[in-house]
């Protein structure tokens, strides 16, 4: 089920002048990468057995649905923001290509992690390109071939301010293990700021996995 949306009144937007900036730019899209320390995070899930990808997407879902404005959409002229949004994933085949994974975001890890690997199952088997509405998502890849520096991804109009998270190759730095990790939202909607929120709060989960026993 799509989640509640509310509409936000223009008038009393805080951003209105940075919105109009931005909206209407050939690519309104901007991103960063950083390195994140998932060093006690691996650790913790590894001791438990749970797989790393599904794990990770669900700390990159708790940051994202954090920060009210990577919730934020705009969708006929108007400014919404969404209760909850939903992780899309890309989900690697037997062939090396991909397909689509449309999932849903619980707050419970337990409940994360079953939901979403049974999703893979389902398109590992049978895989899913529709085009069906996603304006209540953020999207997530992951590229566990390489360390990157920085990333772009394509651009759609219509999904131009669904935020994208990339995951990189993790490696050992200085005696700990950190993994690139970008992201790209829309500026007529988020700042730097908002994103400096993201990373502070995958920073909270990451350096203090226990969460994920909540």
């Amino acid at each position: 089920m799509i989640p509640s949306r509310t509409k936000i009144d223009l008038t009393h937007y805080p951003r209105m002048g940075l919105f109009e900036a931005f909206r209407d730019r050939q690519m309104p899209c901007f991103g960063v990468t950083c390195n994140v320390d998932i060093t006690r995070f691996r650790q913790f899930i590894k001791a438990r057995g749970y797989r790393f990808y599904i794990s990770m997407s669900y700390a990159v879902s708790r940051a994202v649905n954090s920060v009210p404005e990577l919730r934020h959409r705009l969708i006929d002229n108007g400014i919404y923001e969404f209760e909850r949004v939903d992780p899309g994933h890309t989900v690697l085949l037997d062939n090396n290509t991909f397909s689509f994974c449309d999932s849903v975001y619980f707050e419970k890890f337990s409940e994360y992690y079953e939901d979403m690997t049974r999703r893979i199952d389902v398109v590992k088997t049978s895989p899913d390109l529709a085009d069906r509405e996603k304006h209540h998502m953020f999207f997530i890849t992951d590229v566990p071939w390489i360390s990157f520096t920085s990333i772009t991804h394509p651009y759609d109009p219509k999904y131009a301010d669904n935020p994208v998270i990339a995951m990189g190759k993790y490696f050992d730095h200085d005696g700990r293990t950190v993994m690139p990790l970008g992201i790209q939202a829309h500026h007529g909607l988020v700042d730097g700021f908002h994103l400096g929120l993201f990373y502070k709060y995958m920073d909270r989960i990451l350096s203090g996995p226990e969460l994920l026993d909540e």
